[in-house]
């Protein structure tokens, strides 16, 4: 299998910060899948061996093998021998849109509302932070995941969507808030993109990107919180729309 090998970023820092407490292999398992289902980790990127992945994450190597053997069993790893061999991640095929929308009409208007509440609340907050710390490497990473708003490919919009707020948490320098918006994206993130099949949503999510990255080059924390806060908030009006439409 190739290797695919990936910059080291802040996310993924905080993916392989050690565990802490008693380091069950549950809490490795979890953390690796929530890091491959967000994007975090790519499809076909090698996974650090056992006994490395033991010690970056502080548990035992008995406990990261056990992690592997129970993200194999999801298809989310692929363990090959020999010379080259290794632990590789196959994140599984992004959701479609009727997949997503199914997943949609299974949950309630509360859940939904409840669900975005956290996720505004958590990510305006690192926009705040990010906006505070970030330096020019950081918003030149940014510029560089901004799309055109003539760009048709919506999978590469919901790409450019969540590796901006990925981006965003990891910039708060706080591993444990980026693993947190790592838990969203894999559990929230696709559902929340939904509108972007839309072309009048993708020219308001460039608008709001733009501005997004201009309030952090600046240093202005109330602005960059308020674009994300206005950003989430109108795509969450535009699910409650969907989600009342569905038979």
């Amino acid at each position: 299998m190739a290797t695919v090998r990936r910059p080291a970023t802040r996310a993924r820092s905080a993916i392989f910060a050690p565990i802490g407490d008693e380091g069950r292999a549950v809490r490795v398992e979890n953390r690796l899948a929530e890091a491959i289902r967000s994007g975090v980790l790519a499809d076909g990127e090698r996974l650090p061996s056992e006994p490395e992945l033991a010690s970056m994450l502080g548990v035992a190597t008995v406990t990261a093998r056990e992690a592997l053997v129970a993200l194999r069993a999801q298809g989310l790893v692929a363990t090959t021998r020999g010379r080259g061999g290794g632990s590789f991640v196959t994140r599984p095929e992004p959701s479609g849109a009727a997949e997503i929308g199914s997943r949609l009409s299974a949950m309630s208007r509360v859940e939904l509302r409840d669900r975005g509440t956290i996720y505004g609340v958590i990510l305006s907050g690192c926009a705040e932070l990010a906006a505070e710390r970030a330096d020019a490497t950081d918003v030149e990473g940014l510029r560089v995941l901004l799309l055109d708003q003539d760009e048709t490919d919506v999978g590469r919009w919901r790409h450019s969507d969540s590796e901006l707020y990925l981006s965003l948490a990891a910039m708060t320098q706080s591993a444990r808030m980026t693993r947190e918006v790592v838990r969203l994206e894999a559990d929230f993130g696709a559902l929340l993109r939904l509108p972007l099949s839309e072309p009048g949503f993708r020219a308001a999510t460039t608008s709001r990107h733009s501005a997004l990255v201009d309030a952090i080059e600046a240093h202005r924390p109330d602005e960059a919180r308020r674009q994300v806060r206005e950003h989430i908030g109108e795509a969450l009006e535009r699910l409650a729309d969907l989600h009342a439409a569905v038979p």
